[in-house]
């Protein structure tokens, strides 16, 4: 029967510093530990956010495309692809400042923005 850890073994060793080849001093490879797990914890939820972006962008874009097709006239297509740039752009924009703030947050603490 095979059982599934519930702590990863990477902490735990962060944790207890054997194997880093670092000696750091006065709780120093806690700070390291909880560095680590942060980065981590940010990494995932950027990730996280990253693919619910990439979804979401190819859902429009496609949606533009049926639109493009179903055109009469090069005029209507040039109307769609001026509104599908600008969508993008905002979209990309506001994808940057989600990410920014999860960047922000993990930077601070996990507590937002400070000001």
């Amino acid at each position: 029967m095979t059982t599934i850890q519930t702590r990863s073994g990477v902490s735990d060793t962060l944790r207890s510093g054997i194997g880093i080849g670092i000696a750091v001093p006065d709780g120093g490879g806690q700070a390291l530990s909880n560095a680590t797990e942060a980065w981590f914890s940010a990494s995932a939820e950027c990730q996280r956010e990253m693919i619910g972006f990439v979804s979401m962008r190819l859902e429009k874009d496609g949606e533009i495309a049926r639109e493009m097709i179903a055109c009469k006239s090069l005029a209507d297509v040039a109307a769609i692809q001026s509104r599908w740039m600008e969508e993008t752009l905002q979209d990309y924009n506001a994808e940057l400042g989600r990410l920014m703030t999860i960047c922000t947050k993990s930077v601070n603490g996990g507590s937002g923005a400070k000001g």
